[in-house]
């Protein structure tokens, strides 16, 4: 029997304005440069030449998981939390396939600041480089599981990712909030904030659109 084939999310029409932070060359800039940084950051650490592989090892896991909790406090606190971030934010939910992006110097000088000196300052070069290397990986699938989410394709990739993909959806239909985590539930599930299993209102996990917010029949 024929898979049936998974829809992007339906939003409501775009607002006329349009945030500084949109664009494909943005967009995909970033995914450039921080696959380019995790391949060298990778290569840097497996090569042992700033420390025990098992101690990077154990340092890249442990950033990795903790980029999990950034991504769901950032989702909940910061693009539903802070006004200003948050009407920015509130255009991707109204046009989920448009292509915003985080400045890229930002998001490095976060994590240049918060991970990488104060680990290497107090701990080692090893464990901050390690650290920063599993949140720059999680950020990276991050982008490109929330892409793939709201744009299905590869095909392949967006199959895998169903159930993340049902998940965001309800995300997108709730008016009360809730599913931030988009790779993961867990925090979700630990902080209650998890969304019950339905179809949102207005069949909005369902439908498709095109890129400027306008429905597209199925």
């Amino acid at each position: 029997m024929a898979r049936p084939q998974r829809a992007p999310i339906r939003i409501s029409a775009p607002t006329s304005g349009r945030p500084s932070v949109e664009g494909r060359t943005g967009y995909f800039a970033d995914f450039t440069v921080y696959a380019v940084l995790l391949i060298g950051l990778v290569a840097l650490g497996v090569s042992g030449r700033t420390g025990s592989h098992v101690a990077w090892l154990g340092a890249f896991a442990l950033g990795a998981a903790f980029w999990t909790l950034i991504e769901y406090g950032l989702h909940r606190f910061v693009f539903h939390g802070v006004p200003r971030i948050a009407a920015i934010h509130a255009v991707h939910h109204r046009a989920p396939r448009s292509y915003l992006w985080t400045p890229t110097w930002l998001s490095l000088v976060v994590i240049v600041v918060l991970f990488l000196l104060p680990l290497w300052r107090w701990v080692s070069l090893n464990t901050a480089l390690g650290v920063v290397t599993g949140v720059v990986g999680g950020y990276f699938w991050y982008g490109i599981a929330h892409h793939i989410i709201h744009h299905g394709r590869p095909q392949w990739l967006a199959d895998a990712l169903q159930e993340a993909g049902r998940r965001h959806a309800l995300h997108h239909g709730s008016v009360t909030g809730g599913n931030y985590g988009v790779t993961t539930s867990l925090w979700d599930l630990a902080f209650g904030t998890a969304l019950p299993d339905r179809i949102p209102s207005a069949q909005s996990a369902t439908a498709s659109t095109r890129r400027d917010g306008r429905r597209v029949p199925n």
